[in-house]
Formats: structure tokens, C-alpha cells, sequence
């Protein structure tokens, strides 16, 4: 009886021992193929869903470039604030801009205007006797008194007519044309640059057509061809 109640217990405490080492050795087992199947710690279906997703949403070089969305540089913050000062400065206090072909026009001579521009209205003409249109403004002055240019231009021509005597014309820029007549002692050559103010003749013998009137300049503008009152420019 002893006998058999002492290999009880030997059976017994044997057979915990062999349970035991039975259930390291499962667990070791399991934990070297989660090791070896997955080394990186991530199932097969982890794995696949990265990969479907590099194969959908990477761009590579080879690509169109439409596929990348274009992106606006945004300023760096002192620009911000610039740009905003810049939106909410008062109209009032911005600089006027003048326009890069403003020409500006001045009297060819600082004297007394003897005979006024008349485009509708007959003026007496003592020289011919009759009545006519004077598309011109006449400046009276001395012989030998000096002629300027009355805007910067290029010299068009310089000669002597039957009717303007000695006298020379100068093309402006916005299509205008300058004549001046009565004139002497040319300082200019035709394609000469002339500027503002310049002086490119004296007063002379007046032009035959108003002989009568004196020594003076018969000065007359041109637009595109049609005659303009010079006085409209100053």
C-alpha cells in the first residue's frame, strides 16, 4: 500500500513536470516562426496594403508632370505685410504715373504772339490783300533773335521756299510736326537730334507770304498731318 500511494505521487509530480516543459517548448516554437515568418513585425496583409499603396499614390520621375499638383509660393511675411500695406494705401496718396511717351511742348520764342492761330475764322493778309485761314501763331521779334525748339524731336528738313522763306521742320514723337519759318543762320542739319528749349535758328527775313508783317516767326504744328493750334500743347 505504501508502495502504491508513493508511486501515485511520483506519477503525479512527474506528470506536471512533462506538462510544463511541454508547454515552454510550444511556446517557444510559436515564438520562433512569428520570428522567422515576420521579421519586421508586420503580418502579410500589413505588407501587401503598403505595397498597393506605393503602387497607387507614388509619383516617379518618368510620370506626367500634370499628375502633380502645382503649388503657389506663399510670400515670406515681411512681403505679406508689404503687400498688404501696399492694398490699403489711400488711392489719393499714390504717385500719379505719367505716361513713358508724355511729350511736352513749350513757345518757341518768349515773345508777344502778333497774329493768334485761326483754323474757322478769315484773317486780312496785308501782303496778298485778301482774306484767309491762319493755321499758324506768329511771334514777333528782331532780326537775329533766337529760335528754340519747342519740343524734343528730329530734324526733318532744312531749306528755303518761295513762300516760308528759310525755314526747317521737326517730327515729335505722337505723330506731331513742327514748322518753323521766317528763319536765318540754321544751327541744325536734317536727322539731327534736337531737345526741349534747344536753339536751332535765329529770326531772319519773314517769310514772303506775310512779308508785310515784319521780321517774326511764323511757327505752325501738324498732327498726323492736320494742323493743330500750338497753344493746345504748352
Amino acid at each position: 500500500m505504501k508502495r502504491t500511494n508513493g508511486g501515485a505521487q511520483w506519477w503525479s509530480e512527474d506528470k506536471s513536470f512533462y506538462l510544463a516543459l511541454m508547454l515552454c517548448l510550444a511556446a517557444i516554437a510559436v515564438a520562433a516562426y512569428l520570428l522567422f515568418a515576420f521579421p519586421n513585425g508586420t503580418s502579410d496583409d500589413d505588407t501587401m496594403q503598403a505595397q498597393e499603396y506605393q503602387a497607387d499614390d507614388s509619383v516617379t520621375a518618368s510620370e506626367a508632370l500634370e499628375r502633380i499638383p502645382a503649388m503657389d509660393p506663399q510670400p515670406a511675411p515681411e512681403q505679406q505685410e508689404t503687400q498688404q500695406e501696399t492694398d490699403t494705401a489711400d488711392p489719393a496718396e499714390q504717385p500719379e504715373q505719367q505716361p513713358a511717351d508724355a511729350l511736352s511742348f513749350a513757345p518757341p520764342m518768349d515773345s508777344k504772339i502778333t497774329q493768334d492761330f485761326s483754323q474757322n475764322t478769315l484773317l486780312y493778309n496785308e501782303t496778298t490783300g485778301d482774306w484767309r485761314t491762319h493755321e499758324a501763331v506768329d511771334y514777333e521779334g528782331k532780326s537775329g533773335d533766337a529760335v528754340q525748339a519747342a519740343a524734343a524731336g528730329t530734324v526733318l528738313a532744312v531749306g528755303e521756299d518761295p513762300v516760308l522763306g528759310v525755314y526747317m521742320t521737326i517730327s515729335h514723337a505722337q505723330g506731331l510736326t513742327s514748322l518753323y519759318a521766317g528763319l536765318a543762320d540754321p544751327c541744325v542739319a536734317e536727322g539731327d537730334a534736337v531737345k526741349q528749349g534747344q536753339k536751332i535758328a535765329v529770326l531772319g527775313e519773314p517769310m514772303p507770304l506775310e512779308e508785310k508783317q515784319g521780321t517774326h516767326l511764323h511757327f505752325s504744328v501738324s498732327e498726323n498731318d492736320k494742323a493743330k493750334n500750338p497753344k493746345e500743347l504748352y
